[in-house]
């Protein structure tokens, strides 16, 4: 849940260091005065999209973080279907997310690298004049969209205009799969029916490409045809090139050799026997002069070496081979590798590694090339997408029936009447993206109507009741930790809005709740009270959070009751209405 938000020069905000607890908080103050601007401070820190003028005027830069606990088991591993953001318009082919909601925030910050040595996560994200920003996550620096990423699992917000969505056919689907906890196998439909589509497709252009790829296809056989008798691998062709001089230059290479152990060992005046005359000669005189022995050992040790090298060279003669067929058959495979080298125009040492490449494209072609194995894939894709599409329908048809009683019951309470929410699907005969159903809400104004469509039937005012109630029953299956209300509660009063504080202050129950109220039969059911005021200074109006104590709660609630004068008769009224309330405090 939330733990904490610090705001530092933002927009009217100079400075707020606010903590947050379990259960139902609300935050109120005069219009104007910087409610919203809390949320969307949060909205920041969570990865919305900074714009100039958010840093508070003469200031360089606005400082925002916020503080979340972790749960000790990660929300991946109670489940792996997440409701994420339910009133917030979707794709019709949304893809699955690897965002924290899917996984769970513990499991997406160790994918991500980044560490959870205590059970809570610190998000901040700062602001200069020019609209440009950085992010951390736990003292990392990270990007907006990872930001993004993890604030999906950990926190909602339903804005005051959700109701303004809810006609929209997306989004209707997206809140009945929300609710059915189906958005996995939403994914996997969609997955489905790209793989379906994708062979359809790739069937029609089959058609219109045949005479191409059988072009292709014999132009590519052809030079491996060419290819497979003569290639060789760079290290293969290399080698031919050294037999190919060898054989060449035989009778050169075994006459020089002769010759030189000639001029070694086994000719007149030949170099070893010098050296053996010096070196004698030398040994005669060493006993004249000691310093004779460091030339007369080197003359020696020359001998050795020539020695070796004149027996190297025997060995080398010995194995000179004049083989004038083989030389043949070596110049006659390397006129015909070269020639197929000019015709493919490529060099010898690249002609295996694009032989290889044509075999491989050649068994590509065998495969997309080939309208029975499209046909065959398409089916298995069709087949594929037809069950988990039917599995979805189910679902959703189970979820639609439970979200209708459930709005239906809480707009009962909500001063509806008999009105009846009712979920309609309309099958779609060839399938899509997103299944085999198209959603639809609908509302009967009274018993005996039939149902229609809700843009065509409910009121503005109607419609916000509606929204609340869907936002309402979803909050009960969430598992995202943390709800935030912004002004949902527009546009009731009265009895209502005591029902609506009352529902806000069961979600909080099992969930962390934040409310923005302008409602003091709202605020009264709050377990926490939060009010904003705005002062002005000489330089700029400045907005200022307060937490209530008891009394500070029930002054507020005076004056949301009463208006600019607070007589004793509107504090006893705020008491009463607290104490009607009663919720722990």
């Amino acid at each position: 849940m939330l733990l904490s938000l610090e705001v530092r020069d933002f927009v009217i905000v100079e400075q707020a260091a606010i903590e947050f607890r379990p259960g139902m908080t609300v935050l109120t103050g005069e219009t104007g005065a910087g409610k919203s601007i809390l949320i969307d401070a949060l909205g920041l820190v969570l990865g919305a999209r900074s714009e100039n003028g958010m840093v508070r005027a003469g200031c360089e830069r606005a400082e925002l973080s916020a503080l979340f606990g972790l749960p000790l088991k990660s929300l991946a591993e109670k489940s792996s279907h997440e409701v994420r953001q339910p009133m917030g318009p979707h794709s019709d082919e949304e893809e699955e997310s690897n965002d924290a909601a899917s996984m769970g925030p513990r499991a997406w910050l160790e994918a991500q690298g980044f560490s959870v040595e205590e059970d809570s996560v610190l998000l901040r994200r700062s602001l200069d004049t020019q609209g440009r920003s950085r992010a951390w996550i736990n003292g990392r620096s990270a990007t907006v969209q990872q930001l993004r990423a993890l604030g999906a699992g950990l926190l909602d917000i339903h804005g005051q205009h959700a109701h303004q969505t809810l006609l929209r056919p997306a989004t209707q689907r997206n809140l009945i799969d929300g609710y059915g906890e189906t958005t996995a196998l939403v994914s996997e439909v969609a997955s489905a029916w790209k793989a379906w589509q994708g062979y359809e497709s790739a069937l029609t252009e089959w058609a219109i490409k045949e005479e191409a790829i059988a072009q292709e296809r014999e132009a590519l056989q052809q030079e491996r045809d060419d290819l497979e008798p003569v290639s060789l691998t760079a290290e293969a062709w290399e080698e031919l090139q050294s037999e190919q001089s060898r054989l060449a230059h035989a009778s050169s290479l075994l006459e020089s050799s002769q010759w030189a152990v000639d001029r070694l060992s086994e000719g007149d005046e030949d170099a070893l026997s010098q050296l053996h005359a010096v070196s004698q000669r030398l040994i005669d005189l060493e006993s004249i002069d000691p310093a004779l022995k460091g030339a007369r050992e080197l003359i020696q040790s020359a001998a050795i070496s020539l020695e070796e090298a004149a027996s190297d060279l025997r060995r080398y003669a010995h194995g000179v081979d004049l083989d004038p067929d083989r030389l043949a058959l070596v110049e006659d495979q390397m006129q015909r590798i070269m020639a197929c080298c000019r015709r493919y125009r490529m060099n010898p040492d690249q002609m295996h590694a694009r032989l290889l490449a044509l075999r491989a494209r050649l068994e590509a072609l065998e495969i997309s090339g080939s309208r029975e194995s499209l046909i065959q894939l398409r089916d298995s894709a069709r087949n594929h997408y037809q069950k988990r599409a039917h599995e979805l329908s189910a679902l959703r048809k189970k979820a639609g029936e439970r979200l209708a009683c459930a709005v239906t019951e809480t707009i009962h309470d909500l001063a509806m009447g008999d009105g009846q929410f009712v979920v309609q699907m309309h099958p779609i005969s060839e399938g899509s993206a997103w299944g085999n159903e198209h959603i639809e809400f609908c509302l009967s104004a009274f018993k005996g109507q039939v149902p229609s469509p809700l843009a065509k039937t409910a009121s503005g005012g109607e419609l916000s009741r509606i929204s609340l109630a869907i936002q309402t029953a979803l909050a009960q299956v969430s598992r995202t930790p943390t709800l935030i209300f912004d002004e949902v509660d527009s546009g009731i009063g009265g009895r209502v809005a005591e029902i609506v504080g009352k529902l806000l202050h069961q979600v909080g129950q099992r969930c962390q709740v934040m409310c923005v109220t302008h409602l003091p039969q709202v605020a009264a059911w709050a377990n926490h009270h939060l009010t904003v005021s705005k002062e002005s200074t000489d330089s700029a109006p400045i907005s200022r959070i307060t937490v209530l104590d008891e009394d500070g709660r029930v002054d507020e609630v005076a004056r949301m009751l009463g208006g600019v004068e607070i007589t004793t008769t509107t504090l006893q009224h705020a008491r009463e209405l607290i104490d009607h309330c009663s919720p722990p405090f």
